[in-house]
């Protein structure tokens, strides 16, 4: 099973994804690999950064899972082939954030076993506020946001659920009951953590 998230930049999906893996152990992150530059406040092991020549590099070499340019900025973003194989050889459920594109592309040619989750927000000015708080500059809030959420919005048709977390703690609570149901409809444990829910999310 490989639970995918996706959607627009500032929706939440970075700590969605670290709470479900605190909260889930036998859940585990597949690895990210990006050419974009580190933000402030990021949550360490977020990504792997590489040059844009490394990244063309590992593509030629069928490094990755699977792999895009995402965003009017162009950056790659990729999964790791050899990450997502060792988390299922290890038993564990795979975890990853990906973009719709990439997502569609996977679902359509591979047989994974995919649960799709997209996650957004209500209300907009959220997605450019918490844009601001991690330090991004105006240029490139235009550049993520702008014509890239109505596009990414539109395809939320395609996941199999959609989320909002313009209240994380009540999108956690969301996210983790639908991972408990396609737990139990594939006979997967539901073991969980007590993890602390109070600490501020870093988007």
């Amino acid at each position: 099973m490989f639970i995918v998230i996706s959607g627009p930049s500032g929706a939440g999906k970075t700590p969605l994804l670290y709470r479900i893996v605190e909260v889930y152990p036998n859940i585990k992150k597949v690895q990210s690999y990006t050419t974009r530059r580190v933000r402030r406040r990021e949550i360490g092991g977020t990504y792997i950064y590489m040059t844009r020549n490394q990244f063309e590099e590992k593509i030629k070499e069928n490094f990755f899972l699977e792999y895009n340019k995402v965003h009017k900025d162009q950056e790659y973003y990729g999964t790791g082939l050899n990450s997502y194989q060792k988390v299922i050889k290890e038993g564990c459920v795979a975890i990853k954030d990906i973009d719709v594109d990439s997502y569609k592309n996977i679902k359509a040619n591979s047989n994974i076993d995919i649960v799709g989750i997209y996650v957004t927000v209500k209300n907009r000015n959220i997605l450019f506020d918490r844009l601001r708080e991690r330090g991004e500059t105006e240029k490139t809030i235009n550049l993520r946001l702008f014509d890239r959420v109505d596009y990414e919005n539109s395809q939320s048709g395609f996941y199999d659920y959609v989320v909002y977390t313009d209240k994380f703690e009540k999108a956690c609570d969301e996210v983790e009951k639908i991972i408990d149901a396609e737990f139990k409809k594939r006979g997967i444990d539901v073991k969980k953590n007590d993890v602390d829910k109070v600490k501020k999310p870093m988007f």
